[in-house]
């Protein structure tokens, strides 16, 4: 089974956040190196600075060491182990080597670049050592008298901007993170308004709101396009339903009438056949006919219903006497299945009559029809909160989910075996649903074992007309 795809705004978020990070990383990676470049800058022109110091004045020996510390500090190292000093004075004492420095003659064949010393105009060379395993910058002055280099480690400068900038990044990652889920969000809100505009308008369809549209005024040309294929959609779904529904209204009114005279001719025609074997004939065709007349009938309210157009000539209905009439009925048919009845008396509604009653042969006829041998037939009514529940319960063979899946469908009547068994045509509990809704209730089939058939029929109370 594959997994849900993310929604659209965490894909949004994601690809936000990357394109932030991405942004982040780069103006860090660049702002790194122009620091980092400004502050070697600095060190150079430190480092001038300090070996003039070195060379304007000899040290005696015991002021080396606090010399080396003071000049770490000017230079922001953090020890005098990243400091190298020299100094050689021409023809007289005062020598000094403070650090680990390589061999003099290597100096010399570095790539000297000239800058100036600050304070005094002195020329200085500034170049890259590598000593003892690391990577110096070494600033040098030479006089008249004397030659001075100062080396430092430029370690401490990258450490101390990297010290900075995670300072920095532990502030502005989170705010950033913020701000991208924010802007994820917003840009979602502002994409989907079109969207969600439409699946509600999806949401609403049916047959009575076919002829809704979506405006396509103040919306981005994306969306109106979207918009505009929608409603040219909606105009062909329109078009299609009225063609359905009026097809099946004409067809069930224009066999309505020869249907009726022909019944009459056959009801005539039987006493007058001569042979017993021709009446049994005409008594079958005239069950036929009486099939096709009641097919006519209810595809005539299935199209009423579809098109909102069905009337309702709501009065007083004892929904308590009809179950009891009907429950009576059925136990007189000398079924081979239990039937048993639980109903509340003083079930008043304010609905058509003929059409509830309709709902109720049609369900309790389904029941009797497919109920098996040995089973069980029971039927449940009592008031609730919001009106009146009915529950029909019946014994069936195995029915699987795909059977149930379709059990309100329109002329389906289960497997063909049991089909070819059972009267009906597949449209009773169709029209039951739809007369159910049209009085504001609903028929439903309710989860269930395998071998039962549970329906709920609910109807809306009437205050004004309870006993």
């Amino acid at each position: 089974m594959s997994k849900p795809a993310p929604s659209f705004r965490l894909r949004m978020f994601l690809v936000t956040a990357s394109i932030v990070s991405a942004v982040l990383v780069s103006v860090a990676v660049v702002a790194g190196s122009t620091f980092y470049a400004y502050e070697v800058q600095r060190l150079d022109s430190r480092l001038c600075a300090e070996t003039w110091r070195l060379v304007s004045r000899p040290l005696p020996p015991g002021e080396q060491d606090r010399f080396a510390t003071d000049v770490a500090g000017k230079l922001r190292v953090r020890a005098t182990d990243q400091l190298l000093l020299a100094r050689e004075d021409n023809g007289r004492g005062g020598a000094l080597h403070y650090g680990r420095w390589p061999e003099m003659p290597a100096l010399d064949q570095l790539d000297w670049s000239e800058v100036h010393a600050p304070g005094p105009r002195r020329a200085c060379s500034i170049a890259t050592l590598n000593a003892a395993g690391t990577e110096w910058r070494v600033a040098r002055i030479v006089t008249a008298s004397s030659r001075g280099l100062v080396a430092a480690d430029p370690a401490s400068v990258r450490t101390e901007l990297w010290d900075e900038l995670k300072q920095i990044a532990v502030f502005a990652v989170p705010i950033a993170l913020i701000l991208t889920g924010l802007g994820a969000w917003l840009l979602s809100w502002i994409a989907l308004r079109p969207v969600n505009r439409l699946r509600d308008a999806m949401k609403s369809v049916n047959e009575r709101a076919l002829d809704q549209r979506l405006p396509t005024e103040r919306e981005a040309r994306e969306f109106r396009e979207l918009i505009v294929s929608y409603n040219g959609m909606l105009e062909r779904l329109e078009a299609a339903f009225n063609q359905a529904s009026r097809f099946s209204a004409d067809a069930a009114h224009e066999l309505k009438t020869p249907l009726t005279i022909l019944r009459g001719q056959i009801e005539r025609a039987i006493p007058l056949a001569e042979s017993n074997g021709l009446q049994v004939s005409l008594a079958e065709m005239l069950d036929e006919v009486g099939r096709l007349a009641s097919i006519s009938r209810k595809l005539l309210l299935l199209s009423q219903a579809d098109a909102g157009r069905l009337a309702l000539l709501r009065t007083r209905v004892d929904l308590s006497a009809m179950l009891n009439e009907r429950v009576a009925d059925t136990q007189m048919l000398g079924l081979t299945a239990a039937i048993d009845a639980d109903i509340e008396d003083g079930l008043f509604l304010n609905a058509d009559e003929q059409l509830v009653g309709q709902v109720l042969n049609n369900v309790l006829g389904n029941a009797i029809r497919y109920t098996p041998s040995g089973g069980r037939i029971s039927v449940k009514a009592r008031a609730v909160p919001t009106g009146v529940e009915v529950i029909f319960c019946n014994s069936v063979h195995r029915l699987s989910q795909a059977e149930r899946a379709r059990f309100f469908e329109r002329f389906y009547r289960g497997d063909a075996a049991r089909s070819r068994e059972a009267e009906g045509h597949g449209l009773g509990l169709s029209l039951s649903r739809v007369i159910a809704r049209a009085h504001g209730g609903e028929l439903v089939l309710m989860p269930s074992a395998e071998t039962e058939v549970v329906l709920r029929l609910t109807l809306p109370k009437q205050e004004t007309l309870m006993s």
